[in-house]
């Protein structure tokens, strides 16, 4: 095995390469698959969509004005959950498309390859990729229901003893020691599609022997790149609120020391987005901050998919995990 090399992760996506425009070629595919997808689930069920929009509008706005009168009369569509029973078999194209995208983006990193249209492809890595996804929702629900009771059995022992203080300081910690080892098991487990790929064969907890002594950099590298996120996302909140409603922004801090005036608030601020949305102008800004949104989205996506990338790609090269024969 090889001396460990310096990893140099967070921005290893965006590195050049022999060939330019492939991870670019590849995101418009994914776009396009979901503007086909989106659309054509709408389609099919516009008849239902359209009530369904207007039902939780008339909800959030009994709501708003916390009016039970108002709630109790709103009926459900028809259809409501036949369209949510719909909804639940789109999530399976959806994220093979998803899939599909993080597998060509992964293979174009690791291994220079890249086959089917501008990337995509319903091949072998597609769906090791797609059973990442359901070892991830899998592993979810186990550690929730382990965390789950080992809280009861915490509560429990405490409220037996009736010591109110121990559970108010218990609770807190139980809470940090819970994400933080959410935190540490995603860092840990985080390039097992990477690792899918490099190995070409399914190895999820490969990504366990990928990421030893890889830590704390590949932590660093995630938090730089969910800052930015974070940051730049702010900066389009304030822009899109500044423009949208500009001189008829609502006056928040006037719910501050008045929760009463919470409820108003919400409603008003309903009513002059509604009323923003008459003016042609705010349509441009609205439209050009979305897309701004998207380019920061595929930004972050990518982002991430490099971090794992150069991950399961250095453990290749240091012989921490071999090809699959």
């Amino acid at each position: 095995m090889t001396d460990r090399q310096a990893l140099n992760a967070t921005f290893f996506a965006f590195r050049k390469r022999e060939r330019s425009g492939v991870l670019l070629g590849a995101t418009i595919a994914f776009v396009i698959g979901m503007v086909v997808l989106l659309g054509s689930f709408v389609g099919i069920f516009w008849t239902s969509v359209m009530p369904a929009v207007q039902w939780y509008g008339e909800i959030i706005a009994a709501a708003a004005t916390n009016d039970t009168a108002a709630m109790q009369n709103v009926a459900m569509p028809p259809g409501l959950f036949t369209m949510f029973g719909a909804l639940l078999l789109w999530l399976f194209p959806f994220y093979i498309l998803c899939a599909a995208y993080e597998a060509a983006c992964l293979r174009w990193m690791i291994h220079g390859e890249s086959v089917g249209v501008m990337g995509l492809s319903l091949g072998a890595p597609t769906f090791r990729v797609w059973s990442t996804y359901w070892m991830w929702f899998l592993l979810n629900i186990a550690f929730s229901i382990a965390m789950s009771i080992v809280l009861g059995v915490m509560t429990g022992v405490f409220a037996a003893s009736g010591d109110i203080t121990a559970v108010a300081v218990a609770l807190p910690v139980f809470y940090l020691v819970q994400y933080a080892l959410m935190a540490y098991f995603a860092v840990r487990f985080a390039p097992a599609a990477a690792t899918s790929v490099a190995r070409r064969k399914f190895s999820f907890f490969q990504a366990w022997t990928v990421t030893k002594n890889r830590f704390w950099a590949l932590l660093g590298s995630f938090v730089l790149v969910y800052l930015i996120y974070g940051i730049v996302s702010i900066l389009i909140a304030v822009v899109w609120f500044s423009s949208v409603f500009g001189a008829a922004a609502p006056d928040l801090a006037s719910a501050v020391n008045d929760p009463e005036r919470v409820n108003a608030l919400v409603l008003e601020v309903l009513q002059t987005y509604v009323q923003s949305l008459s003016q042609p102008q705010n349509w441009i800004v609205i439209g050009v901050l979305q897309v701004v949104g998207l380019i920061l989205m595929a930004f972050t996506y990518l982002a991430t998919y490099g971090i794992n990338a150069r991950a399961a790609q250095a453990a290749l090269e240091e012989g921490k995990i071999t090809p699959a024969t």
